[in-house]
């Protein structure tokens, strides 16, 4: 595999294309199964059945350990040089950890439910029970060591297979709900077998690329009683694991207090803007699996003067599309905001056009957020995500006070700017050190 910066740059667009190419079914779908959940249930029950599924989406991601980034981090090495009795210890560890860190989600979704869901969310009993069926689900919602085996196999053709499928069962229990007007629960439903489906085809692909590229699967026994001979590993994988949990925080997190606090009908509002925002902004955000391993193999040549290179070059093309995602938000967002919420709110345009400058902010983290793990320095993101979060919350509800969802709105524009200018200065200084200790590599 050519490992020059300019291939390495063409690999990344390529692999990134086809993630975007399998997203844009998906993409289109969701517009329209909002849409007819939003129509069925009526703004307030719709936004009752996103508070539940962002708390699963929630809970899943705080108690997830990112054993992806764990199979790539220590096992690329393992696997490219073919040592795979070696790569098999790194690969148990994450099929481990994801079905570990899925027990832990069920418990914890469970008790959050039982604490908050009356108190604080004002959910029904039915809905504290339809609520609590779902955090069943967490348990099959950690695809780590399949999605890491993916991208370490540079088989990112594979995605667009289970994302169709993903796609085909949400939208046609969707649309089975909207003709025959089930409620709540029935939607909730459909999401929980959405889940299973991800999860059942990226396992299944997952295991046949192992089997085909290393000849064999470990066993069961081998897999509930080995014990893992990496050093440092568990460490590694907390530490980017709490960067996962800050991040889903703050993204989940303001979705939650809103509906806690300005009620369901406005955390709906929320959630959608947030939704078609991260939708402009995910054909960039599809970069981030791409990067990790072609970050690692360059690391491994120690061909920094590359790495920044294609970092400036990725920034490059953020800020051609952003250029592009806020001509369309101020053309089409609009009438698509409205389409989606069956409904018109004041001043809808402004939070949408608020939450999209964030969304932008945040993908001009997506080279700088890999540089910084892929070197050990996480410290450094996870510091910065603290202190943003602590400054994010206390300030949210003032926001929210006096300015509704346009307050909260621009505080979640604020903090993703103060997130990009504390994590790109770090980086920017830690790449020239870098540049300025190695040789350029011929």
């Amino acid at each position: 595999m050519d490992h020059s910066p300019h291939s390495v740059f063409v690999r990344i667009l390529g692999n990134t294309g086809i993630l975007i190419a399998s997203r844009v079914v998906n993409a289109v779908c969701s517009f329209v199964y909002v849409a007819w959940a939003a129509q069925t249930l009526g703004l307030q029950d719709f936004g009752v059945m996103l508070l539940v599924i962002t708390f699963a989406a929630m809970v899943c991601d705080i108690t997830h350990l990112q054993s992806w980034q764990s199979l790539l981090h220590y096992g690329t090495g393992f696997f490219e040089q073919k040592q795979f009795d070696r790569f098999n210890d790194v690969l148990i560890f994450c099929i481990r950890a994801d079905f570990v860190s899925g027990l832990v989600g069920v418990v914890t979704g469970l008790g959050g439910v039982a604490l908050l869901g009356g108190s604080f969310m004002g959910w029904s009993p039915q809905v504290q029970l339809d609520a609590a069926l779902c955090m069943l689900t967490i348990f099959c919602m950690n695809t780590g060591w399949s999605t890491g085996m993916l991208r370490l196999s540079n088989r990112f053709k594979l995605v667009p297979v289970y994302e169709f499928l993903t796609t085909c069962v949400r939208t046609g229990g969707t649309g089975i709900g909207f003709v025959y007007h089930f409620g709540i629960g029935y939607f909730l439903l459909v999401w929980s077998l959405t889940q299973l489906t991800m999860f059942a085809s990226c396992s299944c692909a997952g295991f046949y690329l192992v089997k085909k590229q290393t000849g064999g699967f470990p066993s069961l026994s081998r897999i509930l009683w080995a014990r893992t001979p990496v050093q440092g590993i568990w460490a590694y994988t907390v530490k980017t694991s709490v960067n996962q949990v800050l991040e889903s925080f703050f993204s989940q997190g303001a979705t939650l207090l809103i509906g806690g606090r300005l009620g369901a009908s406005e955390a709906a509002v929320y959630k959608v803007a947030r939704q078609i925002s991260n939708g402009l902004a995910k054909p960039a955000q599809m970069m981030i699996p791409t990067l990790y391993p072609e970050f690692i193999r360059m690391r491994d040549a120690q061909d920094w003067k590359g790495i920044r290179g294609v970092i400036f070059k990725i920034f490059g093309l953020i800020l051609v599309f952003s250029a592009l995602s806020l001509v369309l938000t101020a053309t089409v967002g609009n009438r698509l905001f409205s389409y989606m919420l069956h409904d018109v709110w004041p001043g809808q345009q402004t939070i949408l056009l608020l939450l999209v400058g964030g969304s932008l902010l945040d993908i001009c983290l997506i080279p700088l957020e890999p540089f910084l793990v892929m070197i050990g320095r996480i410290s450094i993101l996870l510091r910065w995500r603290v202190i943003v979060m602590c400054l994010y919350f206390p300030l949210l509800f003032v926001f929210m006070e006096f300015g509704g969802i346009k307050g909260a709105s621009l505080e979640t524009l604020l903090a993703s700017l103060m997130m990009f200018v504390v994590c790109a200065l770090p980086v920017l200084r830690q790449l020239n050190l870098k540049v300025t200790q190695t040789k350029p590599v011929d």
